[in-house]
C-alpha cells in the first residue's frame, strides 16, 4: 500500500436537480440527475494511514470533528476490509455550507484518494457508488464536463456517469450571496420537501425535463439548457415553501438577483438562474455573454462578490 495519496475533484452544478431520496441509508434519490462540474471550485485531499486511535480529519488547517467521514470510511471497511484509522488533510475550495455543493467535491476526492490509498481498481461506476454514500452530489463530481447520476432503484443500479465530456461554451457566474453556514440542512430540507402535495408531480416533470436538458447538451443549445435548467430549480425550492413545515433557502438579496437575471433575459442577454440548497444564485449564460453580464452584475449589486466558471474537469491524483 502507498503512504500517501492526494486526490482533487471538482463541485458541480445540476441543471437538473437532486432533491429527495427514496433510500436515507445509501443515497438512493428520487429523480435522476444531470450537472456540470466547474473548473473553479474544488477540493484537495491527502490521506494516510495513521496509528492514531481514531480517523482524524483536518479541514483546512484546522482539525474538526471526523464523525461523518469516520462513518464513510467504516462503510468502506465493511466493504473491502479492515485497514488501520486514517488522517485526512484536506483543502477546500468552495464556500462550505452556502449553497455550493462543497460536500459533492469533498467527498469525491475523499473517494479517488481512498481508492488510491486501497490500490482499489479505479472503475468509474464504482467510485461513484461509493461516493454516494458519503454525499450524493458527490456521485457527480468524479467526472468531467456533464455527468448524469442514474436514480437507480438499489446500491448497485445507482450511480453516476459521463455524459458528454464536451467543454460547449458554457459559463456560469456565481453570486455569493452568503458564506455562511445554512440553517437548514440539505439532509432535512428534502426530507421536508418531500412532504409537499405538488412534489409527485416535480418529480415526474423532473424525469421529462432531464431528456429535454439532455438534447440541448447534444445540441450546445445554452439558451435552451438555461430555460430548463432554471424551471427545473425554481419548482424544487417551490416544493421547499409548499412542504408541511415551509421554509426557503431565498433571502431577499437571492430573490433580487433572481429578478435582475430576468430583466437581462429580457433585454436580449443570455442570463438564466439556478439555485441549489443555499442563497447563492448561478446564472447560466455563455462565453460570449459573460463579462458584459458580470459587468452589468457588478454594478448593479455592488456589495456583492461574483465568480466565473466553466467546465471543470474529472478527479485526478496530484
Amino acid at each position: 500500500m502507498k503512504n500517501i495519496v492526494t486526490a482533487r475533484a471538482h463541485t458541480n452544478i445540476a441543471l437538473i436537480k437532486y432533491w429527495g431520496k427514496a433510500d436515507s441509508t445509501l443515497n438512493i434519490p428520487t429523480t435522476s440527475s444531470l450537472s456540470m462540474t466547474l473548473d473553479q471550485f474544488y477540493t484537495t485531499t491527502a490521506v494516510e494511514f495513521t496509528e492514531s486511535p481514531a480517523d482524524r480529519l483536518i479541514l483546512n488547517q484546522q482539525e474538526i470533528d471526523a464523525t461523518r467521514v469516520s462513518q464513510f470510511l467504516m462503510m468502506m471497511r465493511a466493504k473491502y476490509g479492515q485497514f488501520p484509522n486514517v488522517k485526512i488533510t484536506s483543502e477546500n475550495h468552495v464556500p462550505t455550507a452556502a449553497g455550493l455543493a462543497s460536500s459533492a467535491s469533498s467527498f469525491a476526492a475523499l473517494t479517488a484518494a481512498m481508492f488510491g490509498l486501497l490500490e482499489l481498481e479505479k472503475d468509474d461506476a464504482e467510485l461513484s457508488r461509493i461516493a454516494r454514500r458519503g454525499s450524493g452530489s458527490a456521485s457527480r463530481s468524479l467526472f468531467g464536463n456533464f455527468a448524469i447520476w442514474n436514480k437507480g432503484t438499489d446500491d448497485r443500479s445507482s450511480f453516476a456517469e459521463s455524459f458528454y465530456n464536451q467543454d460547449i461554451g458554457l459559463s456560469m457566474i456565481v453570486a455569493e450571496i452568503s458564506s455562511e453556514k445554512k440553517k437548514m440542512s440539505s439532509t432535512k430540507g428534502m426530507q421536508l420537501a418531500q412532504t409537499a402535495p405538488t412534489y409527485g408531480a416535480w418529480v415526474e416533470k423532473s424525469a421529462y425535463q432531464l431528456e429535454e436538458m439532455k438534447s440541448a447538451i447534444l445540441k450546445e443549445d445554452i439558451e435552451k439548457i438555461g430555460l430548463i435548467a432554471q424551471d427545473n430549480a425554481l419548482g424544487m425550492h417551490e416544493q421547499n415553501r409548499r412542504c408541511e413545515a415551509p421554509f426557503d433557502y431565498f433571502t431577499k438579496e437571492t430573490q433580487r438577483v433572481v429578478d435582475f437575471t430576468a430583466q437581462c433575459y429580457r433585454a436580449g442577454l443570455l442570463a438564466f438562474v439556478t439555485i441549489d440548497a443555499g442563497p447563492n444564485v448561478k446564472i447560466i449564460t455563455d462565453h460570449a455573454t459573460e463579462k458584459k453580464l458580470l459587468a452589468k452584475f457588478r454594478a448593479e449589486f455592488p456589495e456583492l462578490t461574483f465568480d466565473v466558471a466553466h467546465a471543470g474537469g474529472a478527479y485526478e491524483y496530484l
